[in-house]
């Protein structure tokens, strides 16, 4: 949490971390590093395959579906113990630039 009060130092409290949450979240980051290589080994193919649909790696196996929700728990019912390190997103059929812009109407 950071604190500012006037006329005094910033202080910053950090909450303490076990040591079993370190090695879980580097874990995890290791394991989400491994799904990601694994996707851009096959990333080709699965983008042929699975257009328009919601994909997530799990354990260097792929799940894909129309649902996010259902695509997830079925990575998490098939890895119950992967350390978070999931990779998921959704495969847009669109190609080209994406312009993102706020369109106002003229009255």
């Amino acid at each position: 949490m950071i604190r500012a009060l006037k006329n005094a130092p910033l202080m910053i409290d950090t909450p303490e971390v076990s040591a079993e949450e370190r090695i879980a979240n580097v874990s995890a980051g290791e394991q989400f590093q491994l799904n990601l290589m694994w996707w851009n080994t096959h990333v080709e193919e699965i983008r042929a395959a699975y257009t328009g649909k919601f994909v997530c790696v799990a354990g260097q196996e792929l799940f894909a579906g129309d649902d996010p929700i259902e695509v997830i728990a079925r990575a998490k019912a098939a890895h119950p113990n992967p350390g978070y390190g999931f990779f998921s997103l959704f495969l847009s059929p669109h190609r080209g630039p994406k312009i993102h812009a706020h369109q106002r109407r003229v009255v």
